[in-house]
Order: C-alpha cells, then structure tokens, then sequence
C-alpha cells in the first residue's frame, strides 16, 4: 500500500522526552477536496498539559503552509469536555452538535463540530 503525501499528514506528539499520542490531518475527497479531517489522541498520564492544543495549532500551521487546505475540522465526542476545550484553545470554533452521530460502547452518542479557516 502507497500513501499520498499530499492526502494524509500525520505525525507523532512527543513531549518529556517521551511519545505521549499522535495527530493527523486527512485531506477528504470529491467536492470537499480542500478540506482536512483532524483526529488525535494523547495518552491518559498526558491529558490536561496542553500537548493536544499546542499539537492541534502546529498541525494546523504546518497543513495551511504546505497544501491548498483551507478547512480543518475535528469532531470530538460532545461529552468530552477536556477535548473540545483543545480544541477552542488551538483556535477551533464550534460549529454545532451532531446529535447520534456515533455508535460507541453500544450507545448512540452525540459529536460537536469544530472547525478552523485559513484566512
């Protein structure tokens, strides 16, 4: 299997000398071509030490200096509050509840939706 460089960008999050989550941006397709879906994950001893929103803002510099990318949004679980505050701190802005959207743990669970615009 061959990757497009210019489809996925994702990158290890390293902080005390240790790799502490990861994070990507995935370019979508078709008439959303010039927008990237952000996903990451910090492990557990990790959370609340700003590695997700300082990672969040680097990625999204690097996407927007580097491609034709213009959106980037991230769709975290509504109840996690921790995830959507790094979110706001990393410049995204709440566009709005996804109610259903995910099947997780055997529920029906709601996403927000959040998103950042290259000026």
């Amino acid at each position: 299997m061959t990757r497009d460089k210019n489809k996925l960008f994702a990158f290890a999050i390293e902080a005390e000398g240790r790799l502490v989550g990861s994070i990507s941006v995935s370019r979508m397709d078709n008439v959303h071509l010039r927008t990237g879906e952000m996903g990451y994950y910090i492990g557990q001893n990790y959370w609340n030490k700003g590695y997700g929103s300082s990672a969040a803002r680097q990625i999204v510099q690097y996407v927007f200096d580097n491609t034709d990318i213009v959106r980037i949004f991230a769709e975290p679980y509504a109840y996690n509050s921790a995830s959507c505050r790094a979110l706001e701190k990393a410049g995204f802005t709440f566009e709005g509840l996804l109610r259903k959207n995910a099947f997780k743990n055997g529920k029906l669970v709601d996403m927000k939706m959040y998103a950042v615009i290259k000026e």
